[in-house]
């Protein structure tokens, strides 16, 4: 069987859109299920519910289909077993490769995923020529076995993979789940229940860095080459440096996954460990008493703080599950990117504001017409170029811009939206925040500070009426007290002599009943009990 790996120069990304792309159709266009741009809502495309605790509800297929089963799971103790040696992984070289393109290919794969229990997951993404984005590949790993999916060429026959993928007893390994998860539930209906994200285990392992980069470098002595992280994925037959780079992506996670638990469990075996700088920068520090400084090597029994932190893992990574996929409203967008443009420091007058909206929106609805990605229809750049002149002819708003291919081909279009532009009153465009905070600098040095006014008197509960709880709360509370009669007539209160004030004085409450009869007042000078009028109410008011 073709495997569809046959080695040949790669060409560039460049070269490739011009020689390649622009003369063969789209691979989506192929798709049985056709890709659908609009602003509707998404509805989870399930048609069946493997391994369901809850039946599936096609009533509410805006809702996660999972989401009772994922709250419901728990990691069986198997799993949370450490192993006291890590058998070492196998070369590339040496491990069987299979490329799945043909139904056959699948089932067989099918057959062998669900007589595993860990597997490794990983998908190579496209997004430049499409407006949603594509998955171009899938990888999975066992100990064994290195599998590439062409889901290409298998997009409409990829769902019983939910038979493997939300099977709580097989664990899925990822490396970064955040991004797959939503893209498999958006292209094919998967979804993925008992994943464990290396990512959230190194975060647990409080490294700086938590790529999968850093982490072949750290647990296999792996260097690979970055280069192909944006490669276009659609090119088929896929180059064999494209090859090695998806394989690597997964053949060394159920081994990192291994080791990354006896480091989660070594944290706590002996004690709570604190996190150097050497284990921070991925270098852990072996404790002083462990036998063998190998990472693989024996470790002491399982106790509960090195379960209770392997677990944590899980439930992090449950979160990554439950998350959704969701379209995201015109209006949206535009916030988003109009945020953006405000954090990088860019400021607008009332007609480049105009123009700038509108050629968002028109920007968007060409690249649903034609499923391409909106950066690809004109990018950020281009759009600012535009918006900066102004141009009142058509002919000059190609000027500033490269690649002006879409706005070509809409130039009356983009013109109009200019002319209606240039007719708005133009406005000052709003001082930046370096220019206010030099003007608001200068004016501190000319203006005189305002003084603030005096704090109101804060009331303190009625005594009389108060708890013994609240007497101790007055007990420990030292602070500037004053006493004040409140059973006087209000109009008698401004007549009335202020209360002697006592000084950072100590008030302590003898017994506390609905009348008072006496206060204790503890100062530098002694001790001094106070009679109070038996008849009348007393407050204790906090002068501070």
């Amino acid at each position: 069987m073709a495997t569809g790996f046959e080695r040949h120069s790669f060409p560039s990304k460049q070269k490739y859109f011009k020689n390649q792309l622009e003369e063969k159709p789209k691979p989506q266009l192929n798709f049985k299920e056709k890709i659908t741009n609009d602003s509707k809502p998404f509805r989870h495309k399930l048609k069946e519910k493997p391994h369901c605790l809850n039946p599936l509800s096609m009533e509410q297929r805006d809702r996660h289909p999972y989401e009772f089963e994922l709250k419901k799971f728990s990691p069986d103790s198997t799993f949370l077993k450490i192993k006291h040696e890590v058998p070492h992984f196998q070369p590339v070289s040496s491990t069987p490769l299979i490329m799945v393109d043909t139904t056959e290919a699948f089932e067989h794969l099918l057959r062998d995923l669900l007589s595993q229990t860990v597997i490794g997951v990983d998908l190579e993404h496209h997004s430049d020529r499409s407006y949603r984005g594509i998955t171009c590949l899938m990888q999975i790993s066992t100990d064994k076995t290195d599998y590439i999916i062409d889901t290409l060429q298998l997009w409409d026959h990829l769902q019983p993979l939910n038979k493997v993928f939300c099977d709580p007893n097989i664990v899925k390994i990822f490396q970064g789940a955040d991004s797959d998860v939503i893209w498999l539930q958006r292209d094919f209906g998967i979804y993925v229940v008992n994943l464990f994200d290396t990512l959230q285990a190194a975060s647990l392992l409080g490294f700086q860095k938590k790529g999968l980069y850093f982490l072949l470098q750290h647990y296999c002595q792996v260097h690979v080459n970055k280069k192909y992280q944006l490669a276009d994925w659609r090119i088929r037959p896929l180059p064999q440096e494209m090859v090695k780079y998806a394989r690597e992506d997964t053949h060394y996670l159920i081994y990192i996954y291994e080791r990354m638990k006896q480091d989660l469990y070594s944290r706590h075996c002996l004690g709570d460990v604190k996190i150097t700088p050497e284990m921070k920068k991925g270098t852990p520090e072996e404790p002083k008493d462990r036998k063998s400084k190998s990472k693989s090597s024996q470790i002491t029994p399982v106790n509960e703080k090195g379960v209770n932190q392997v677990l944590q893992v899980w439930n992090n990574s449950r979160s990554v599950c439950l998350k959704q996929y969701r379209i995201q409203t015109l209006e949206e967008m535009y916030s988003k990117f109009y945020s953006s443009l405000n954090k990088e420091g860019k400021k607008f007058n009332n007609q480049q504001s105009y123009a700038l909206q509108e050629i968002f929106s028109w920007r968007d609805r060409v690249a649903r017409e034609l499923d391409e990605s909106p950066h690809y229809v004109m990018t950020k750049f281009n759009m600012l170029n535009i918006i900066s002149q102004l141009h009142n002819q058509p002919e000059n708003i190609l000027q500033p811009i490269s690649r002006h291919r879409f706005v070509h081909q809409h130039l009356p279009q983009l013109h109009e939206v200019i002319v209606k532009a240039k007719a708005i009153a133009i406005q000052s465009s709003p001082i930046s925040k370096k220019q206010t905070k030099k003007r608001g600098a200068a004016s501190a040095t000319a203006v005189p500070p305002v003084s603030r006014p005096p704090m109101k008197k804060r009331k303190i509960d009625n005594v009389a009426s108060s708890t013994i709880t609240k007497a101790r709360l007055i007990q420990q509370k030292i602070s500037k007290v004053e006493m004040i009669d409140l059973s006087c007539e209000p109009n008698q209160m401004k007549e009335r002599r202020p209360a002697k004030k006592i000084n950072t004085c100590k008030v302590v409450l003898t017994d506390v009943v609905q009348k008072i009869d006496a206060v204790v007042v503890k100062s530098s000078s002694g001790i001094e009990t106070r009679p109070a009028r038996k008849s009348r109410k007393v407050q204790l008011i906090d002068l501070t």
